[in-house]
């Protein structure tokens, strides 16, 4: 019977632990997700990138304008941080940056998509694209996308030797985007 009793009061004992725990939890939790500064810490899965596309936007004899549309989705509950993306035009064959561009796209809404359109200059070669996308001054997302931009001419333009306006064969060989831990 005594024993019984002891039971009891440590069952009682241990379902008032819990019950303090889990108040606890709930009142100071919520602080726990938020950084001294009082923004949010974001969970590490959160933003992905869905798809990209590539869309000629000009052509001249030299160059072609493309866009590099990245569409970038947020799938948390609450609104993302600060949006940026930071490309580098690489040459394969010297590995070398052409040029950076840098694009800032702003804040996601939850459980949205976005979509980051990044302006490229290519002319006859093939590149590789970096793209390194951040949250909040935060590297959370690093892709990869290979081009080729290639001229294209007719035979009759050949044969005749009048190439006028040049146009341009465009492929994305190659994209793959990976999260930063």
């Amino acid at each position: 019977m005594e024993t019984m009793k002891k039971f009891r009061k440590t069952g009682l004992i241990a379902a008032g632990i819990i019950c303090v725990t889990i108040v606890l939890l709930e009142v100071f939790l919520p602080g726990l997700l938020e950084t001294s500064m009082g923004e949010p810490v974001f969970p590490v899965d959160h933003l992905f990138v869905d798809t990209t596309y590539l869309l000629k936007t000009d052509e001249t004899n030299e160059s072609v304008n493309v866009t590099c549309d990245i569409y970038l989705t947020n799938i948390w509950e609450k609104e993302s941080g600060d949006i940026k993306a930071i490309v580098y035009v690489i040459e394969t064959e010297n590995n070398f940056a052409e040029y950076k561009n840098k694009v800032e796209t702003g804040r996601i809404k939850a459980n949205s998509t976005a979509e980051i359109e990044i302006p490229l200059v290519l002319s006859n070669n093939t590149y590789k694209v970096d793209v390194l996308l951040f949250e909040n001054d935060k590297l959370v997302i690093k892709g990869e996308l290979r081009i080729s931009a290639y001229p294209r001419y007719s035979w009759e333009e050949i044969k005749h030797g009048s190439v006028s306006k040049q146009s341009w064969d465009i492929k994305n060989v190659y994209s793959e985007f990976s999260r930063m831990r």
